[in-house]
């Protein structure tokens, strides 16, 4: 069953553009720890035009549950989240990370 992350960040004109490079920077961080298609998605029309949305995949559970294991206690979460968008902050906002099963999958 598919497992999808995804966080959602609200930024300043000047943070977003930082957001994407930091993305385009982690992207290849988090598939070698196990996650799919990363993506950093932005609103091209309507609202949301301060907001990002960055997405990765993974094919179930527990390949999202040892993604997260490696993730937290690695050094990459130390420099780049705590310390990175700890001091963006408040110009980039993490407004949390909710993760999605593809329910379409379930038999």
């Amino acid at each position: 069953m598919t497992v999808i992350s995804g966080t959602i960040w609200a930024c300043t004109p000047e943070a977003i553009e930082n957001l994407i490079k930091g993305s385009k920077v982690s992207a290849p961080i988090h598939e070698k720890m196990g996650a799919r298609n990363p993506r950093l998605w932005r609103a091209m029309s309507g609202g949301g035009m301060d907001t990002a949305f960055y997405s990765i995949e993974f094919e179930n559970h527990s390949a999202y549950g040892a993604f997260t294991d490696e993730m937290i206690g690695s050094d990459w979460w130390k420099e780049q989240i705590i310390k990175a968008a700890g001091s963006a902050y408040p110009d980039l906002k993490n407004n949390g990370t909710t993760v999605y099963y593809d329910a379409i999958e379930i038999d």
